[in-house]
């Protein structure tokens, strides 16, 4: 062992005499340490602390930045930063009302064929409501404005009628009219749970988002189990 010696880089034993390693060039500094003599003939390791060392500052940033953006592409993507939405008033001919803001124009020979029965006889209320939800299905919400009017002369007790021509005005952004009938309706059906629902939608559209809570709050306490009471439900935790 007197006559050897191990190099400083790579750990190879060889004889003394030699002052470059033959394994690996280095120069032979005359000294060599317990750790050479340790790993002389192991496999050789990556070291992971001496490479993140060769590190610059500026390669460090751009890591932390790119996983800055990953992140928040995942939680974009993931809908956790969506803004809650308002959602449009339940018309009560059917249990979510879908009409787009444009006219439906593939309604119209059906709503032609009942304006002129409804001409030949102007007592047929049965025909005139079906017309007035057919108008308003079809995004022809002053139209379908005049038709509930009319009906509810006749009937102004029909909670569902007046209902709908709430909707009609919110969707015209009228929500001062819309909130009055959709009122009007809760005297004659004091637990209309749409009407309590809407409410609550219209109130939150207008900015009144105290009086919305409350009105979202009966709707589900009439009941939570239905449809209307989950839709009032997630109304309440969204805003």
């Amino acid at each position: 062992m007197g006559n050897q010696k191990f190099c400083s880089e790579c750990g190879y034993k060889f004889e003394k005499e030699y002052k470059f390693c033959p394994e690996c060039g280095t120069k032979v500094s005359g000294k060599h340490s317990e750790k050479n003599k340790r790993n002389a003939g192991s496999p050789a390791k990556q070291d992971s602390v001496s490479g993140s060392k060769n590190l610059s500052p500026k390669a460090i940033s751009g890591i932390i930045i790119g996983g800055i953006v990953v992140i928040a592409l995942i939680i974009l993507t993931s809908g956790v930063m969506d803004s809650p939405k308002i959602s449009v008033p339940v018309n009560q001919t059917q249990v979510q009302n879908d009409v787009s803001s444009g006219v439906n124009l593939n309604n119209m020979q059906e709503i032609n064929a009942l304006e002129e029965k409804i001409k030949n006889n102007p007592n047929d209320y049965k025909s005139l409501l079906e017309l007035a939800h057919l108008k308003n299905d079809s995004g022809l919400y002053d139209a379908a404005i005049l038709n509930y009017k009319t009906y509810l002369v006749k009937y102004p007790e029909n909670a569902d009628a007046r209902v709908d021509m709430g909707v009609c005005y919110f969707n015209l952004k009228d929500y001062t009219n819309a909130i009055r009938e959709m009122e009007t309706a809760l005297k004659y059906v004091p637990n209309h749970q749409i009407a309590h629902l809407n409410l609550g939608i219209v109130n939150l559209a207008a900015g009144n988002i105290a009086k919305s809570k409350e009105w979202l709050q009966k709707a589900y306490d009439i009941n939570p189990t239905n449809e209307v009471g989950q839709k009032a439900e997630n109304l309440l935790k969204n805003h």
